[in-house]
């Protein structure tokens, strides 16, 4: 639709907001609200997405340093090889792959959890690294993530939806209603959007270095998380729900931020366009070993 000129990219962005300060956060009061918070399988799961996440983070400082990267190339290989696009990608993928019964929703309400605290933790070390190259510290920067995560939508209705379930209250049935209908709209727009996008980014910079940081980030990933939750002992759904987050392709916001933070924007927009090519093969092989 984007080749075709159907879509214009103001339409895809205007979706694209409508996707994320409404439809999403309708999505995730609905589902979280309604669902039994399955708080005893989080640990484990948060336990292996983020040490995946630090020890991803390791392997592509290690690489880029042996590679002779200057510090703002290197800040960004490194940015790209771990943060993935959870909100796009993870969310609707998650909610289609554990689609009906009580122990599916059980596992989605996790899934749901655990995205806060990991949107929080990728957040937070992009900015650390970010800020690394550079001369001053990292407390402006901190100062507006602060700012950024507290007016998060995403987060904002996950929270709520938490605290609604934990509660034991009830939405009333127009509300319920109108939440569930309007959040039916975020998937499908969350998806085409991302394919729009992905049409309008082109491949550019360092193309070995934006491969390398796509093969960390949609191959390595999801087999050092692998190992990592046979070696927690992940129960299979448990297992799926890790896999399919770490395996999501870079995310599209972290572009802005090497905007932000002067770092190396080509050779973060070549990373996108890669992983995403490289995170279908990827998804699907997760989806079908899990299922």
């Amino acid at each position: 639709m984007a080749r075709g000129r159907f879509l214009s990219a103001h339409t895809l962005g205007e979706l694209n907001r409508l996707t994320y300060w409404i439809g999403l956060p309708a999505l995730l009061v609905s589902r979280i609200a309604t669902a039994t918070p399955a708080f005893d399988r989080v640990g484990s799961i948060l336990l292996v997405l983020v040490g995946t996440t630090a020890i991803v983070i390791a392997i592509s400082a290690l690489l880029g340093r042996a590679g002779r990267l200057p510090g703002a190339s290197l800040a960004t290989l490194v940015h790209a090889s771990y943060r993935g696009n959870l909100t796009f990608v993870g969310l609707p993928v998650v909610i289609y792959a554990f689609a009906g019964g009580r122990e599916a929703s059980a596992v989605e309400s996790a899934a749901l959890i655990a995205f806060v605290p990991l949107v929080i933790v990728y957040n937070i070390v992009a900015v650390i690294v970010m800020q690394l190259p550079g001369q001053s510290g990292p407390g402006p920067a901190m100062r507006g993530l602060g700012r950024r995560l507290i007016s998060n939508p995403i987060l904002i209705a996950t929270v709520l939806g938490m605290v609604i379930a934990l509660a034991g209250w009830r939405l009333p049935v127009f509300m319920d209603r109108t939440l569930g209908a309007v959040g039916q709209m975020a998937l499908p727009l969350a998806l085409i959007g991302i394919g729009g996008g992905l049409y309008a980014t082109r491949l550019r910079g360092q193309r070995r270095w934006a491969g390398t940081a796509a093969l960390l980030k949609t191959v390595a990933t999801p087999l050092i998380g692998w190992l990592l939750a046979v070696l927690v002992g992940l129960q299979a759904d448990e297992m799926r729900l890790a896999l399919i987050f770490l395996v999501c392709p870079t995310a599209s916001a972290a572009y802005v931020l090497v905007q932000e933070m002067d770092g190396d924007a080509a050779l973060m927009a070549g990373t996108i366009v890669l992983s995403y090519l490289l995170a279908l093969p990827s998804m699907a092989l997760v989806l079908s070993l899990t299922g």
